[in-house]
């Protein structure tokens, strides 16, 4: 398959450092932080997204009998959680839009130290000219952790202008996501194309199962249980391109990654709003999705 051109890779950098810009800045400090404090919460979705899912990658893995370079990307894709997308597809739900965010900040935080550390551990590096460990950790820090400590800095100093320029960097997000999904259209019907049914079932599964996973673990509000099967379901894609690109070059590694995105965003699209429209809280007790 056809490597991914340098104007898709870096149209698709641009779409994550605006719309990780944009998540920080429509969000307060005082409510990611209720977020954070929530040890139960949190617990849980740690447990889910960085025990129970990589779990069940290497289970799907073998049951799937997965061809070398495709179960390399799928188990990068199974150990890097905090999907980009998470917040969207909550929105659309009607979850809980600040538990939403808190989550992509943790777990993409975490995905960015954790991922290429671990790539590196279980992995031989595929092909000649990868991208050392350390500079591919800063390439992600660059790309996902530098926007969202932009975001806080501008909104602990412009607070009132803030959430204003953080949707409208959200609506930015939402067109260059368009332009990159069109652009890269051409790869990702190929790469679905590239792999075997067994291996397309392998993804459609691992999408099924984190959202057992995480509506299990959601705790009793269904506006919390919507956010972490979405957040768990969506595997950060962001980190792991970067990773596939340059520390596998030359290979097929990026195949199952693309061929994940092509499927899991529609699937996701499908839950999110058969969710929103079914799916609600009925206790007066339970608090504003949005403060």
């Amino acid at each position: 398959m056809e490597t991914l051109p340098t104007y898709v890779k870096i149209l698709t950098y641009l779409f994550v450092i605006v719309y990780m810009l944009s998540v920080t800045l429509e969000t307060t400090r005082g409510q990611i932080m209720a977020t954070f404090t929530d040890r139960r919460q949190m617990g849980r979705a740690l447990l889910a997204n960085f025990v129970l899912v990589p779990l069940l990658g290497v289970i799907l893995a073998r049951l799937f009998t997965l061809s070398p370079d495709v179960r390399i990307g799928f188990l990068l894709l199974a150990l890097s959680p905090g999907g980009l997308f998470a917040l969207q597809f909550a929105r659309v739900s009607k979850g809980n839009l600040v538990l939403a965010v808190g989550l992509l900040i943790a777990l993409s935080t975490l995905a960015i130290l954790l991922t290429p550390a671990l790539v590196a551990l279980l992995f031989p590096a595929v092909g000649e000219g990868r991208l050392p460990l350390v500079l591919l950790v800063l390439l992600l820090l660059l790309l996902i952790a530098a926007p969202l400590l932009a975001g806080r800095a501008w909104q602990q100093f412009a607070p009132e202008a803030a959430p204003r320029l953080g949707r409208r960097l959200g609506v930015l997000s939402i067109v260059l996501f368009i332009i990159t999904t069109v652009a890269a259209g051409k790869y990702k019907t190929p790469a679905i194309k590239a792999i075997s049914a067994h291996e397309i079932m392998a993804i459609v599964s691992l999408v099924l199962a984190s959202w057992f996973i995480g509506w299990l673990l959601g705790g009793p509000e269904v506006r919390n249980r919507k956010v972490l099967a979405i957040s768990t379901s969506l595997r950060n894609v962001g980190v792991c391109l970067p990773i596939a690109v340059n520390y596998f070059p030359g290979t097929a590694v990026v195949v199952p990654i693309l061929a994940f995105s092509g499927i899991s965003i529609p699937m996701n699209m499908v839950f999110a709003l058969i969710t929103g429209r079914t799916l609600r809280d009925t206790e007066a007790s339970v608090s504003p999705v949005e403060p």
